[in-house]
């Protein structure tokens, strides 16, 4: 073996190219004693279930039933056990897989031998990460908190469990231990039947002393008062995740300050559910909004929920990044609702906003006065996007006017918003009167016009070739009946390119 081989940092360097697989991590420890601890221990680190532990043993102590559960066909000896535990002993992380649906689980009484002779917290001592759904969701609810219990531990610093169908004394005896039995957590995540029902935030869940990351699916927003208060209780927040269900009713006079946290998402059967959440709530050093709501909003609405954003943020220039998505389904024969350009001016005042997203929450009415505007208020933007998702939506934008944003925002890089580019485009022009070409950007890669009307006479591909050199993305929609066909324009922007070398070519003669 090459002395290079000595050093641990050398040999993690080396397999972090080989575990993505598998079978080259089985091979590379079976090549030296050397290389198999540190192999093991990645091939390990990661599981979505305990099967694989199970299956570690001889094959004649374990069978697969007819219904994919595995079951002891024998005890195992004391030898067998102690390889099953050493390999236990790697796993870092019980997760779900949300990519391969699990085929194999180890029966209720597999699970009760293996526990009865290592506890969790002994079998699996440096597991810092835990989706107890992906190991135990197949256990009858009278026996997941006791099991959940035994792996809380110091060490435990990630969390996620389901409390659907549990009595709700258990759920409060379960998070009331928390803090005295798992300290260490910093990342938490609670649903109540994938949230579908809603779930109460006691004033424990706020003593957790290292808690950064909360998710919570969902609440009920008939508490958003006592829920949020609760919460306010845990001073290092940074992240905070909730899907709101029920009829807000609980407006209070003085909102809760949530001082350390910098990520709110908030995911809404209605958008004025997250409107009441929001004015319960002032941040100093909010990031991220990101909002996203499941039945069609009203003008009024998404107009509401915008201001709000002034007493949410105590400091405007805190906030980076803003999206708003509507998830809702939509009839084709539905029309989308007109949203005026002033709907979206409070946002001005976040002047350093580097992401604008809004998603098919309705028909954008802006106009040039609106965009030109853009290019002042927010001089840092890199994603700008104002996407009519599954409907047609107007304009008043000219493609003028688009031109002069992208080329003045000298770091966008995304820009996905309608035009009108079926007029010529006009060339701005000096002090002097003559004609100033747009200054060259070169951060532009990825351009998407929605459902621009596009003639030729605008020039649209050559100008997009002469001022965003780097724009490798270009797409628009042709509308088909009530839907649109994302249609890729890279062609024209090659012939554009193509045809502008050759000219500067001629003109170098």
């Amino acid at each position: 073996m090459h002395r290079f081989f000595e050093f641990d940092d050398i040999i993690h360097a080396v397999l972090q190219h080989v575990k993505s697989s598998a079978t080259d991590l089985v091979n590379v420890a079976m090549t030296c004693s050397r290389l198999a601890g540190p192999a093991l221990n990645i091939l390990w680190s990661e599981q979505h279930s305990l099967a694989p532990l199970i299956m570690c043993l001889p094959e004649d102590a374990w069978e697969v039933t007819e219904d994919h559960t595995i079951n002891l066909s024998r005890e195992p000896t004391p030898i067998e056990w102690e390889r099953l535990r050493i390999n236990a002993s790697r796993v870092r992380r019980l997760l779900t897989d949300n990519c391969e649906p699990l085929e194999l689980q180890p029966s209720g009484r597999v699970l009760q031998r293996l526990f009865e002779r290592f506890p969790p917290v002994r079998l699996f001592p440096n597991l810092f990460e835990l989706d107890f759904e992906a190991a135990f969701g197949f256990l009858e609810c009278s026996s997941k908190v006791l099991l959940l219990r035994q792996f809380l531990s110091p060490r435990l610093e990630a969390l996620a469990f389901d409390v659907a169908g549990l009595p709700t004394y258990e759920v409060e005896q379960l998070l009331a231990a928390l803090p005295a039995e798992a300290y260490g957590l910093r990342q938490m995540m609670i649903l109540a039947d994938d949230g579908a029902k809603t779930f109460t935030v006691p004033p424990s869940l706020g003593k957790l002393p290292k808690l950064t990351q909360l998710a919570i699916y969902a609440i009920d927003t008939c508490l958003t008062k006592q829920t949020i208060n609760n919460i306010q209780q845990a001073q290092r927040l940074q992240t905070l995740n909730i899907s709101l269900r029920g009829t807000s009713c609980d407006a209070g006079d003085i909102p809760f300050e949530l001082p350390s946290l910098e990520i709110l998402r908030l995911f809404g059967d209605s958008l004025p559910q997250c409107t009441h959440f929001l004015r319960q709530v002032t941040t100093r050093q909010l990031q991220l909004i990101d909002i996203c709501y499941y039945k069609s909003a009203r003008p009024t609405e998404i107009s509401a929920l915008i201001e709000s954003l002034s007493t949410l943020c105590q400091n405007f220039r805190s906030l980076k990044q803003f999206y708003l998505v509507d998830s809702s389904i939509v009839d084709g024969d539905e029309p989308a609702v007109s949203l005026p350009s002033q709907i979206f001016r409070p946002l001005f005042k976040f002047n350093e906003l580097v992401s604008v997203v809004f998603l098919g929450i309705g028909d954008y009415n802006l106009d040039d006065r609106f965009i030109n505007d853009v290019a002042v208020a927010w001089p840092l933007i890199q994603d700008l996007k104002f996407t009519a998702s599954r409907r047609r939506a107007g304009c008043n934008v000219t493609f003028t006017a688009v031109m002069s944003l992208a080329s003045r925002c000298r770091w966008l890089q995304f820009l996905h918003l309608t035009c009108d580019a079926t007029q010529a485009t006009i060339i701005p022009r000096a002090p002097d009167g003559t004609n100033e070409f747009w200054p060259t950007q070169t951060a532009l890669c990825n351009l998407h016009l929605g459902y621009s009307e596009m003639s030729e006479v605008s020039g649209v591909p050559y100008f997009l070739a002469e001022v965003f050199p780097t724009l490798s993305h270009f797409y628009w929609y042709r509308n088909t009946g009530d839907f649109g066909i994302d249609i890729l324009m890279e062609a024209a922007l090659e012939v554009a390119r193509q045809e502008l070398r050759l000219v500067r070519g001629l003109n170098a003669l």
